[in-house]
């Protein structure tokens, strides 16, 4: 058996009675220079672990297989920092391994011990990592910034070359603000300090390699920006849009739209007729680590998209100014898994059919479609494009009425209805 065992940050004092005896009892341990010091009285084998984990697997597995010919009953342990479960060691070993002969007994996680230490709740926090991920590269900063954005509350595990300043400079580069920022610095060491500030401040010093990176967005922030965005996942306000003449997807028709996209956190998504640019920017909060590009022709309406990208924190959103098709052609745009067009679809040149076929050809297999359809030829349009084509197609009508007072009474009164046509990609 491997047992896999957190200590906290006051070390060996951390541990239970019952992991103690299992370290007293095993034939190999493993783990972290520091880690190792808190067992001097050790008499078995003691193994470092370094930057190459397959060597210590290795090792580990030689050991166990070694146990098992022996039929001995001593196990094989790995001490790691408070729960190896949270970017830890755990999930290497389970996947080396596998779950039958590995057991985890976790301890206090850094994240909980820095929560404390600035004394705030960390419900909801968002737990991230760049730790060895993207190197200079900084693919692995580029997610754990996005995910930032998109959180109320964030804690990262920071490395020597992405570090808390780093990813300051970064989130300020995405248009980022109105957060209060914590480095929780050596915890549990002579050397711990707190540093609190803003992204401006943090972006300027270094800090100790051993730290946790805590973000808190201000619920009313005095910095200049982006607003702090809703905590609801979607189903925006209209009246939280900027908006010119009444151009939006109207909330409820937009949560059903977004439904039948069956949008992932990943993706290109195209939004052709964009309008205020509503869906595109609920599609980019849904589809975090995905890009979403809204194509609108009228000038006005552009202006409304550039107002609600900066309004609502949107950082992995494009604006495609132009009429579809024409604009799309030649422009580089990746293929989408996603399209969704607006009534009208801001087309030009050919109208919806024009734009359909252009999509047809560019959307990738198996990526869906979603039309908004106000009149009966746009719906008989669409219907007979899917038909000829054998995609698979279904539409949704939705009417809605809202009360409106008349004469001292609230009275219903009823929208046009609206066809919401949604296909797949065969």
């Amino acid at each position: 058996m491997l047992y896999v065992i957190g200590i906290g940050l006051t070390g060996r004092k951390s541990l239970s009675e019952s992991s103690l005896k299992t370290i007293e009892r095993a034939g190999l341990l493993a783990g972290g220079a520091r880690h190792l010091e808190e067992f001097p009285e050790f008499k078995g084998r003691k193994v470092a672990i370094g930057a190459d984990l397959a060597r210590m697997a290795r090792t580990i597995d030689g050991y166990l297989k070694k146990v098992k010919k022996e039929k001995s009953r001593n196990p094989a342990v790995v001490v790691a920092t408070g729960d190896p479960s949270l970017f830890g060691i755990a999930d290497f070993l389970l996947k080396r391994f596998g779950k039958k002969k590995v057991r985890i007994i976790p301890n206090v996680s850094p994240v909980q011990e820095a929560f404390a230490r600035i004394k705030e709740s960390w419900n909801g926090c968002k737990v991230l990592s760049v730790h060895g991920k993207g190197g200079r590269g900084g693919r692995g900063l580029e997610g754990v910034v996005e995910e930032t954005i998109s959180s109320v509350k964030a804690a990262v595990f920071t490395d020597p070359v992405n570090t808390p300043g780093r990813i300051a400079r970064e989130l300020i580069k995405r248009g980022a603000s109105g957060y209060t920022v914590y480095v929780c610095e050596a915890l549990g060491t002579k050397k711990e300090r707190i540093i609190r500030g803003t992204l401006k401040t943090v972006a300027r010093r270094s800090f100790d390699p051993l730290n946790i990176m805590v973000l808190i967005r201000d619920k009313r922030s005095e910095e200049k920006g982006p607003m702090a965005p809703p905590d609801y996942l979607f189903g925006i306000p209209d009246r939280e849009f900027s908006r010119s003449g009444g151009m939006i997807t109207k909330e409820e028709v937009r949560v059903i739209v977004l439904t039948k996209l069956r949008l992932e956190r990943k993706g290109v998504i195209w939004d052709i007729g964009s309008g205020s640019g509503s869906v595109a920017v609920e599609a980019a909060r849904i589809a975090s680590r995905g890009t979403v590009y809204a194509v609108e022709k009228d000038k006005k309406r552009v202006k409304d998209i550039e107002e609600n990208i900066r309004r609502f924190n949107v950082t992995n959103m494009m604006i495609i100014p132009g009429t579809a098709p024409g604009c799309l052609k030649g422009g580089g745009l990746p293929a989408p898994d996603r399209v969704f067009i607006g009534g009208g679809g801001g087309g030009g040149g050919g109208g919806l059919s024009g734009i359909l076929n252009y999509v047809s050809q560019r959307v990738k297999k198996g990526g869906i479609v979603v039309i908004n359809a106000v009149t009966i030829d746009t719906l008989s349009s669409a219907a007979a494009f899917f038909k000829r084509r054998g995609w698979g197609w279904e539409v949704v009508e939705v009417s809605l009425s809202r009360t409106k007072p008349v004469g001292g009474l609230d009275l219903l009164s009823a929208g046009n209805p609206v066809f919401i046509i949604s296909a797949r990609k065969p």
